[in-house]
């Protein structure tokens, strides 16, 4: 996936992700900074020149789309991992925003969850797990979303079919069973409210 400076520049209104806070729009481009507007925080950013060539790059592709729903649909890694390095790693790819790294953590998630949900195993997420989940499911959603032009609610529609064809093969509950227990987090979830404009230096 490029960075600013492998794709030579960026243009007012050039569509781009910027780690954690996910697909923006280009909104000021001036000598030494860029101004990422996010529609679906109402979050501002102003990025120095150095900070947007390591951290904005470009949408992912129809090929890294397609490495992701695969990545969605394999078994999860972490089975035996403890919580706390569970935790860490989970957190450090969420913050990251590259699409696997997302994919990965919305795939480990829900397969826990199914296998909780199925076999009565204890190991359900945390409430940090969960959130972290859910913002994943978000970002990569949106990504999808403004990738190919689709609602995000139909790119997240895919996800879940990813994560369902591999939990049909398994056995485990379907992909429907998620989405109510997704639903309910959200509520939870949006007590948190949106985050307010900030500038980044």
């Amino acid at each position: 996936m490029g960075t600013l400076g492998e794709l030579g520049g960026l243009a007012v209104d050039d569509i781009v992700v910027y780690a954690s806070h996910g697909v923006g729009r280009v909104a000021i481009r001036r000598e030494r900074s860029i101004v990422v507007e996010f529609a679906s925080t109402g979050l501002t950013v102003i990025l120095p020149i150095e900070r947007a060539v390591a951290c904005v790059r470009a949408l992912s592709t129809e090929a890294e789309i397609a490495s992701v729903g695969r990545t969605l649909g394999d078994a999860d890694t972490d089975v035996h991992a403890s919580w706390q390095s569970r935790l860490k790693a989970t957190r450090a790819k969420v913050t990251r925003g590259e699409a696997v790294d997302l994919a990965e953590v919305i795939r480990d998630a829900s397969r826990r969850e199914e296998r909780t949900s199925a076999r009565s195993e204890p190991g359900r997420l945390s409430l940090t797990e969960r959130e972290l989940y859910l913002k994943a499911r978000q970002l990569l959603a949106d990504e999808i979303g403004a990738s190919r032009g689709v609602d995000p609610a139909d790119a997240d529609e895919w996800i879940a079919d990813r994560i369902a064809a591999n939990a049909d093969h398994e056995g485990l509950p379907q992909a429907q069973d998620l989405r109510a227990s997704t639903a309910a987090l959200e509520e939870t979830n949006s007590a948190f409210g949106k985050p307010r404009p900030t500038t980044l230096n």
